[in-house]
């Protein structure tokens, strides 16, 4: 997955190249192997996790300018912690890193010349400030760098959408929406409620949603349902033959099945199924 991701942004090729243990994990990009010294000036190890913003399902950037860490608290060489680095004590939950136990947040923007800051351009240089403010002292003392050129294996995520999920990473609700994961859901009626019922559905990782509906789409179905009227070819289908077509580039075709049902055995039985 990441290497896939890597081949569309340079940014993230530029990690990888540089040595880095990365990884992608529903929405979050995993960095193993961050040296850093513990209160008691020993060498530990830890991981760095932020969350990604996905713009075309391609190409990524840094949601914010903030990381969570896997580890006790950063220390210099003295023992005293790091400063400048923000945030606090949290939990996080990750789906397919169970090596991976992150333990608080950190916030630290990009100093720039002047002495101004901003928020990171891209992952590369969020990356190495981290890795500059949190390792230096384990780099001095110990000798560690962050740069092991491991590759750690992925476990795939199999996901019912055709665009990466980054809602629930940003959300941080990932081990709540994986609850969805095998349910199969009915919407019987897809009018000024059904419809409405559906389209949030939709967002949501369930396994299946089934879609009931006998009547057919004129124009005023329009003005009780969500988004805009698509194409006025719309007007006379069935109201789940429109349904599927409009969100069918949301989802993977497992995933939706408003079929027509009614005065067509056929399609009722695709539904039974």
């Amino acid at each position: 997955m990441f290497l896939e991701l890597a081949n569309h942004n340079e940014d993230l090729k530029q990690l990888l190249e540089k040595g880095y243990a990365i990884t992608e994990d529903h929405g979050f990009l995993v960095v193993r192997d961050i040296p850093y010294l513990d209160n008691q000036a020993g060498c530990q190890t830890g991981a760095i996790v932020t969350s990604i913003c996905d713009v075309d399902g391609k190409k990524v950037k840094p949601h914010d300018h903030q990381i969570f860490f896997a580890g006790s608290y950063p220390c210099e060489m003295d023992g005293t912690p790091i400063r400048g680095l923000g945030g606090g004590p949290t939990n996080l939950a990750l789906t397919s890193s169970p090596d991976v136990v992150v333990q608080r947040s950190f916030s630290n923007k990009l100093t720039t010349a002047n002495g101004t800051l901003r928020d990171y351009q891209n992952f590369f240089e969020k990356i190495e400030n981290y890795v500059t403010i949190i390792s230096g002292p384990a780099k001095e003392k110990c000798g560690a760098t962050p740069y092991t050129f491991r590759l750690v294996e992925e476990t795939p995520v199999k996901s019912v959408f055709k665009f990466r999920d980054t809602l629930t990473s940003r959300a941080q609700i990932v081990d709540l929406s994986a609850k969805f994961a095998d349910d199969v859901v009915a919407v019987i009626g897809l009018g000024g409620t059904g419809s409405y019922v559906f389209d949030l559905l939709v967002k949501t990782p369930v396994k299946e949603i089934r879609g009931f509906d006998f009547d057919d789409f004129h124009v005023h179905t329009a003005y009780r349902s969500p988004g805009r009227l698509a194409d006025t070819d719309e007007l006379g289908k069935n109201k789940a033959e429109v349904y599927r077509s409009r969100y069918d580039t949301f989802g993977d075709d497992s995933v939706l099945y408003p079929e027509s049902r009614g005065r067509d055995p056929e399609a009722c039985q695709k539904l039974s199924r």
